[in-house]
């Protein structure tokens, strides 16, 4: 039985597990080349944490992101 937390992955196990380099997939979670962040965030695909007054957004990424981004694994 396939746990449902396996489908949610930080950014450097969603590079793992997808064969990608780390900076292709943080690029991904950049808006200036990504135009459809905003959307994917609205449809729950990915998401990200900021403490108040910080700046590093700490990202999740669900394996529907991924698969829409770089096919199935």
């Amino acid at each position: 039985m396939k746990k449902e937390i396996n489908n949610y992955m930080t950014p450097a196990e969603a590079a793992f597990r997808w064969g990608k380099n780390q900076e292709t997939v943080k690029n991904k979670l950049k808006p200036s080349l990504n135009k459809e962040l905003d959307e994917m965030i609205e449809l729950g695909l990915i998401k990200y944490f900021q403490k108040p007054g910080g700046s590093r957004k700490e990202w999740i990424i669900s394996v529907q992101a991924m698969e829409k981004w770089f096919d199935e694994k």
